[in-house]
């Protein structure tokens, strides 16, 4: 079961480092099998805005995207997404960005004669998703959207960690998150 320390934290109040935690959790007979901080997986990815979005001259399914990562900066991204338009918040990998899930590290590049200076990315390139259409708009998720150039991972909550915790058939009680709270509740008097 994959459990969120946030989520714990909204049941409980637990100030213990997650290594700490996953040894309470383990000596109590809930094995914690792994730890996942899930905010490297978009760590320096940010909030952009699309200005303008062209068809590519070289390319049928290329688009050239105008993009405003702060309020003095706009840079020029080549975009393959079916879903890219102009008006839109998207989740933008700046160059020099490390992506761990699709293992790529962001350069300047010309795609078919056209310079592109970023990578627009997808539900799945932020290890949300192991497949996704398109790429993640971010008023999909929320009317409210943070100012350009914040980091996506607060927008999204992904400054989070995750447990893969095995239960056994002998304690069913640990089989959700108010379950597993109830048992640190106990354990730290909380």
């Amino acid at each position: 079961m994959r459990v969120s320390i946030s989520w714990l934290k909204d049941f409980v109040d637990i100030d213990l480092s997650p290594e700490q935690l996953a040894e309470s959790l383990s000596m109590k007979g809930f094995e914690v099998e792994s730890i996942e901080d899930i905010s490297k997986n978009a760590q320096g990815v940010i909030v952009a805005y699309v200005e303008t979005v062209t068809k590519h001259p070289n390319a049928e399914k290329l688009k050239v995207c105008e993009i405003r990562v702060n309020n003095d900066e706009i840079i020029q991204v080549v975009c393959g997404a079916n879903n890219i338009r102009s008006g839109i918040h998207v989740a933008l990998a700046p160059v020099g960005v490390y992506l761990p899930v699709p293992n790529l590290t962001i350069k300047s590049a010309e795609l078919r004669g056209v310079e592109s200076n970023g990578m627009v990315c997808s539900k799945s390139e932020l290890g949300l998703e192991d497949k996704s259409e398109g790429i993640l708009i971010l008023e999909d998720y929320n009317e409210t959207i943070p100012n350009n150039g914040t980091s996506i991972n607060a927008f999204l909550k992904l400054n989070d960690i995750i447990f893969d915790i095995a239960i056994t058939a002998n304690r069913p009680d640990g089989m959700s998150v108010i379950g597993l709270a109830r048992e640190l509740s106990a354990l730290f008097g909380k």
